[in-house]
């Protein structure tokens, strides 16, 4: 750990900087579209019915009166998925609620989603 908090920032900055570089050279290597996401407050919008659910930091499960309950983090990934699928055109009416139990009872995004996926990094 780097006492220097000035120090500390500037080698966090180089390593997203790096991430972010070999997320790009690897998406042109493999013909994948690379969509930068601002994740700020993607935990807090419901991904259900997308109505705002206010909770702090310490508040792992996002529950939702529309009866979605959801770990933040999952709740927080299908709304950032869904920005950047906006981002690129696509409708994204149906993220969050397309959502089928896999054979293992797990909640997954649908087939159709995942085709769209597949589109657009073509």
């Amino acid at each position: 750990m780097v006492k220097n908090s000035k120090l500390a920032k500037s080698i966090s900055d180089a390593c997203w900087s790096l991430f972010t570089q070999w997320l790009e050279y690897f998406g042109k290597v493999y013909g994948r579209v690379i969509v930068s996401v601002a994740p700020q407050y993607t935990y807090q919008n419901c991904s259900n019915c997308r109505e705002i659910v206010r909770k702090s930091l310490s508040v792992r499960t996002h529950v939702c009166q529309c009866g979605c309950i959801l770990d933040r983090d999952h709740n927080a990934a299908i709304n950032i998925l869904a920005k950047a699928l906006k981002q690129t055109g696509y409708d994204l009416s149906t993220v969050g609620r397309t959502e089928t139990n896999n054979a293992c009872g797990e909640m997954t995004l649908c087939s159709d989603l995942v085709t769209s996926l597949g589109k657009v990094a073509r």
